[in-house]
């Protein structure tokens, strides 16, 4: 064996794997944003710099420098390219709809930040038709309402995924600081409306997304309690097979979760609670005495909650929320409301009449779950053919099992 060789070797992909600099070039598959001009000083806007640098990184690997890269219009990343950085951040300039669009198949973006500056609406939008799209160890934070209509009625979003993707994964991410401060009455809400994640179509022509993994992410400070959730999946008929795996939520104002669309596994998530008589609706007249909704709620069939946490210092109204779904398995869940949080009007799975008005739902089992702290333990107001309690155990209740029926 050639001894000279095989360190050359061994030295390229050490350089590739740890050592990228600002010295790389596209002669080894990799596209340097700066080689194209970007300055990355947190002063220059670099869009045009970046976009050229995308339009010669198609189908390679394009490389952001440490830095931060100021733009003023959407980045869009086509297929079979892969996007990332080194300490790196992409910061907005100026107001706008989405920072980055990723379409196509293929697209792996990682290590960056990708920071809206309070006034860019979305993080991320994955378009209809884009597959094997791959997001991990990247930040997505401080997304907002710009001030021009119709985008400042519009709702904040951290990632957005279309209608019609398939494949795709959001792996070791940190969402964080989505708010809304008007009203989202482009789709005739008067309340105000932000997401961590968003799956749902774009337009009602749009076909059903498949295979959504979300995992391993923190996902916090989404507000108002109006209606700010952590992840919500929507608008969808068949299912959409989302995973959420292993995720970290805190400070996600009304919600965590909200299914609305058939097909999801909920496991071994960790949601917090983080409010105590600190969080408040300010466009609904209603009580405020809870401090959260819920922590998952559940207007969907075919759904699996299981091994999840949900605790925290404050009280939720339900913190399982079913109201609307058949064939829903929640089991070997522990569920808390706040040790000294008023629990007195909280049950820790309810189980409502639909929010279309159904209520009468098939196939429900509660099981092996530990409940601590509220009224009831499990609260059955809607009819369910087929339903299940069994083996849970109970602490701190007014009532183990309340029963309409």
């Amino acid at each position: 064996m050639n001894i000279k060789r095989t360190g050359i070797l061994a030295s390229m992909t050490l350089l590739f794997l740890f050592g990228l600099s600002a010295s790389v070039h596209a002669t080894n598959g990799i596209i340097n944003v700066k080689d194209y001009g970007a300055a990355g000083d947190g002063v220059t806007d670099d869009t045009s710099f970046i976009k050229k640098a995308l339009y010669y990184g198609r189908n390679k690997k394009v490389f952001f420098p440490e830095g931060t890269y100021l733009v003023s219009d959407t980045l869009t990343v086509k297929e079979y390219t892969e996007l990332f950085g080194s300490n790196s951040i992409i910061k907005a300039k100026s107001e706008g709809l989405t920072m980055l669009r990723a379409y196509g198949e293929n697209i792996n973006i990682h290590d960056l930040t990708i920071d809206g500056n309070h006034f860019v609406l979305r993080g991320i939008t994955i378009m209809n038709g884009s597959k094997n799209v791959l997001l991990h160890s990247a930040t997505f934070k401080n997304f907002g309402q710009p001030s021009i209509k119709p985008h400042s009625n519009s709702t904040p979003i951290g990632i957005r995924i279309e209608g019609g993707a398939e494949k795709i994964m959001l792996d070791k991410l940190v969402i964080q600081n989505v708010f809304a401060d008007n009203v989202s009455s482009e789709v005739g809400w008067d309340h105000k409306v932000a997401r961590g994640i968003l799956v749902s179509p774009a337009l009602e022509s749009q076909p059903a997304s498949k295979d959504i993994t979300i995992q391993n992410s923190t996902i916090s400070e989404i507000g108002p309690k109006d209606d700010g959730d952590g992840i919500v999946v929507q608008g969808f008929k068949t299912d959409v097979g989302l995973k959420i795996i292993n995720n970290t939520f805190k400070k996600t104002h009304k919600r965590a979760i909200k299914i609305q669309s058939p097909g999801a596994e909920i496991k071994g998530n960790h949601i917090t609670n983080s409010f105590k008589a600190n969080n408040f609706y300010e466009t609904y007249d209603v009580s405020n005495k809870y401090d959260m909704w819920s922590a998952i709620s559940v207007y969907a069939d075919q759904v699996i909650v299981e091994n999840n946490v949900i605790d925290g210092i404050g009280s939720y109204s339900a913190a399982i929320d079913i109201a609307g779904g058949n064939s829903v398995a929640v089991k070997g869940n522990t569920i808390a409301n706040g040790n000294e949080a008023n629990y007195s009007e909280s049950d820790l799975i309810r189980i409502n009449k639909g929010y279309d008005g159904t209520y009468v739902f098939k196939d429900i089992s509660i099981q092996n779950n530990s409940f601590m702290n509220g009224r009831f333990g499990v609260n059955v107001v809607a009819k369910v053919e087929g339903l299940s309690i069994a083996e849970n155990s109970y602490y701190n209740m007014v009532n183990e099992i309340n029963s309409k029926y």
